[in-house]
């Protein structure tokens, strides 16, 4: 499971670096979430390999934000996107991970 992470994805303020590879199919997420004004930051998470299946998105409210869990072609990775506005930022993803 070879995991390209495009140079400069998890630069800037916002990305915690205490994983350093993003699954292919999170990348517009992991995009849309740093370009969004209402994120403070996105902690990214392990990766777990699953078997094939349908990519998709799924959001889960938590105290500070939201917990975003992103599936790819045969894996799942988990991130943590700290905010105060939970319904916008979810919905800003969401486009952007629709537009993909």
């Amino acid at each position: 499971m070879a995991h390209n992470t495009p140079k400069g994805l998890l630069k800037g303020s916002k990305v915690t670096r205490s994983h350093t590879t993003v699954i292919e199919a999170a990348i517009p997420a992991v995009n849309a979430a740093k370009e969004c004004s209402g994120v403070s930051k996105i902690v990214i998470g392990v990766i777990k390999r699953t078997k094939a299946g349908q990519p998709h998105i799924k959001f889960t409210p938590i105290q500070a934000g939201l917990r975003m869990q992103v599936r790819g072609n045969s894996a799942v990775q988990i991130f943590f996107v700290y905010t105060d506005r939970p319904d916008d930022v979810m919905r800003e993803i969401t486009e952007k991970w629709e537009e993909r």
